[in-house]
């Protein structure tokens, strides 16, 4: 991997997925994993699928390791794409505010055990999705765009 920018690829599913779940938790957080494959300079986001924190509040969820590895292992199983891993995390902010300086910690020591970038979506209230991109504990340039609908594109 270079210095250029990754180009974050995300579906227009995750976006759906993000909100509701951000709306169905409002006010507190949630959050969860994103799915998806690398495919040169881009991370292409193509599932969201939640981890519940019971213990959530307005300004904090917690990942479960568990938890988190069994809704994993299960959304998996459902999707079945030979290409479908981890590629990131996700979280709800209950303000319109953009990652935190937490979040940006968090995002780049989890990138610290992957080869390939990992990417943080954080959804505001006021409905938008920012995105973070770490690699090797670095942050690093990205650009986000989304994907068509029916399916993904090669480029």
């Amino acid at each position: 991997m270079t210095d250029s920018p990754v180009v974050v690829d995300v579906h227009p599913d995750v976006d759906e997925v993000i909100a509701a779940a951000a709306a169905a938790a409002h006010p507190r957080e949630t959050g969860g994993l994103l799915l998806g494959w690398w495919n040169a300079h881009r991370v292409v986001v193509r599932h969201a699928v939640e981890v519940p924190d019971p213990g959530a509040t307005t300004n904090s969820w917690s990942r479960d390791e568990p938890a988190a590895q069994a809704v994993l292992d299960a959304a998996l199983a459902e999707h079945h794409h030979p290409w479908l891993g981890y590629v990131g995390d996700w979280h709800s902010h209950p303000a319109p505010c953009g990652a935190s300086s937490q979040d940006v910690t968090s995002i780049c020591r989890a990138s610290r055990q992957y080869p390939e970038p990992l990417v943080l979506l954080v959804h505001r209230t006021d409905g938008a999705l920012d995105h973070v991109v770490a690699h090797h504990g670095y942050l690093r340039a990205a650009t986000a765009v989304p994907l068509p609908t029916e399916g993904t594109v090669a480029r």
